[in-house]
């Protein structure tokens, strides 16, 4: 439960109601008051009376002595997240001064004042960074605040930020350390360096919350609590040594098994869009609707062999890496990321072009964030290589390059209705740039060798940020033009297992209705059934002006606005460049126009629904 999701009348409790929650409330330790105190005390909306009944409760002195507090102003524990990882970070932080006796408040930077800084002792950000360094949306409002000159002045706070980021962008993790410099330029007292974690974040991650906690605990000294203690033996069960269970993780995938696999496109498609079901048995893995999964996969063969060969370099040259030696013909199918341009590769390769004008040319691209997204788009490492000739060595470039990182799906099934298995739907991504043919590592990899039967090492990725409301009466509105469609199809299938009463309206959208309608016969049956109450689909390329999603948006307006204004959550999955943000400005225009706003009041209507998590994006 957030706290934004906590709203309590001002008179809750009758009298008698009052003794029976004091007489609850007295079976609390006093870690769980303290927790519940600083946790109401930060709600915008706290109930005194309950506050009160609490702080009537007398602590036994000998309590006290075993479970010293230190004499210090509620911890806040701020988090700016997208996908969940941020708010992870942050959570367990939190737990762990509740659990040293700390009174710590955990707050979502979406629902947090910014002018409450001042008053802020210790203050602890975890937040990630968004595309090109940009704020996530739930730190944008905050971000803003800090950066106007009506941010007051931080004199009194001591705090620490962890950055969240991807190595790959050039921004790499700025706006955690937007914070970190405006804080410190406000005056407040930087208690440890800001951190920066790459998308493998974990080690980095518990790396600062540990120093964290010390640093606390050197501030307070022997008035600080101490962490419980532990003996540090397994546990025991019925007599015999229990083993733990095997996490499944990015670090340490499950090899899942292929139960199924389908084209779904039809026969004369411009395109090739395939069902994958995987199976998760034995796994203990399980998932939510609006999660991801992801998967490890290798280069193609060709283009690392086509690479090698234009560069001249020996595949069976040995290099070291991680302490490891290995083939460099290896660590380029296996390990290097190859069919993507990073601003980070580029700013590595720079020193080492031959060619002044080609390196001022590259510095130019790096210095403009809107050249550099052009520039990278469609390109690969071998594209850099071919235009911007360098004298590299093979040792060299592969200390450089990026490493191959996972590719993740939103998946396309309900754990509930296809219990230990999981569903992707995979557009295969292949283009031809100058004279090469481009593949993307992963979509290719499904298409051309993922068969029935074979296994594939993946692991699930929740995604806070992307949910179903939790009262299944809410109405929901999914956009999801191509394989945008497929956390729809678990979002449906989900509400259809557990018999919501809500209504569900689908926007749909791809080239041609007879070869690219994804899972239509699906969408028809779960119609039939009252399951999908709505749906309105748009085929580009079948009349003589494109029409796309948000156009049928607008087609239905009225009825659109009214379901927002009876309280329905809208979704957005798919391409974030264009798609996203034509149909962001395509509900404002609906909201001014239904709603008689003007344009900036629909732009708040609209921005109020991103705040209080009606208006939520899976993009990519």
């Amino acid at each position: 439960m957030t706290s934004a999701s906590l709203m309590l009348p001002a008179n809750l409790f009758s009298i008698a109601e009052q003794e029976q929650v004091q007489q609850l409330i007295q079976k609390f330790n006093n870690q769980q008051l303290q927790w519940l105190a600083g946790y109401l005390t930060g709600l915008q909306h706290s109930n005194q009376q309950l506050l009160q009944l609490i702080n009537r409760i007398p602590v036994p002195q000998e309590s006290l002595a075993s479970e010293p507090l230190p004499a210090t102003d509620p911890v806040t524990v701020l988090f700016g997240s997208k996908s969940g990882n941020s708010k992870k970070i942050a959570k367990n932080l939190h737990d762990k001064l509740i659990a040293r006796g700390f009174t710590a408040v955990l707050q979502d930077m979406n629902q947090y004042q910014g002018a409450k800084l001042k008053e802020e002792k210790w203050l602890f950000v975890v937040v990630s960074t968004h595309g090109e360094g940009d704020p996530p949306p739930a730190a944008e409002d905050l971000h803003s605040f800090v950066h106007n000159r009506k941010a007051p002045l931080m004199k009194e706070t001591q705090y620490a930020v962890l950055a969240l980021g991807d190595r790959s962008y050039a921004s790499y993790c700025k706006t955690g350390k937007d914070f970190d410099a405006r804080f410190n330029a406000l005056q407040a007292t930087r208690l440890i360096d800001c951190m920066e974690a790459d998308v493998d974040y974990e080690e980095t991650a518990d790396a600062w919350t540990e120093a964290v906690l010390s640093r606390l605990q050197d501030k307070f000294g022997a008035g600080a609590p101490k962490p419980a203690a532990t003996n540090g033996h397994a546990a025991v069960v019925n007599g015999t040594v229990a083993k733990p269970a095997v996490a499944y993780t990015r670090k340490n995938p499950f090899k899942a098994t292929v139960l199924e696999k389908i084209q779904l496109n039809g026969r004369g498609s411009a395109k090739e869009t395939y069902h994958v079901e995987l199976s998760l048995e034995g796994s203990g893995l399980s998932y939510q609707p609006g999660d991801t999964v992801g998967i490890w996969v290798e280069n193609e063969p060709t283009l690392v062999n086509g690479l090698l060969s234009y560069r001249k370099w020996d595949p069976h040259t040995i290099i070291i890496r991680k302490d490891t030696p290995v083939a460099v013909g290896d660590f380029l199918l296996k390990n290097a990321e190859l069919t993507t341009v990073s601003g980070s590769f580029l700013n590595a390769y720079l020193p080492y072009i031959s060619d002044p004008a080609d390196a001022h040319a590259l510095k130019g691209i790096l210095t403009d964030k809107q050249e550099l997204s052009a520039y990278v788009f469609g390109k690969d490492i071998w594209d850099v290589l071919q235009q911007f000739p360098a004298q590299i060595s093979v040792e060299d470039f592969c200390q450089i390059v990026l490493p191959l990182q996972p590719r993740l799906y939103s998946i396309a099934s309900s754990f509930k209705a296809h219990p230990d298995e999981v569903h992707l739907t995979v557009g295969r991504v292949q283009y031809q740039h100058r004279t090469r043919l481009h593949r993307g590592v992963a979509s290719n990899f499904v298409s051309d060798f993922l068969e029935v039967g074979s296994e594939v090492p993946v692991f699930i990725e929740t995604n806070e940020s992307f949910r179903l409301p939790e009262n299944g009466s809410t109405h929901v509105i999914m956009v999801g033009p191509g394989t945008g469609i497929a956390p729809f199809r678990a979002f449906v299938e989900e509400r259809a297992e557990e018999g919501s009463g809500g209504k569900n309206w689908l926007f749909f959208g791809d080239q041609h209705f007879t070869t690219d309608f994804l899972y239509q016969t699906e969408w028809q049956r779960f119609i039939k059934q009252g399951n999908l109450q709505k749906m309105n689909t748009a085929f580009s390329r079948d009349t003589r002006q494109k029409v796309y999603v948000q156009h049928r948006m607008q087609q239905h307006s009225s009825e659109l606005y009214r379901w927002l204004e009876e309280g329905a959550h809208f979704y957005v999955c798919g391409d974030a460049k264009r798609m996203a943000k034509d149909v962001k400005q395509s509900l404002i225009n609906i909201v001014q126009q239904e709603g008689g706003k003007d344009e900036a009041a629909a732009a708040e209507y609209v921005k109020q629904l991103v705040k209080t998590g009606r208006y939520q994006e899976d993009t990519y």
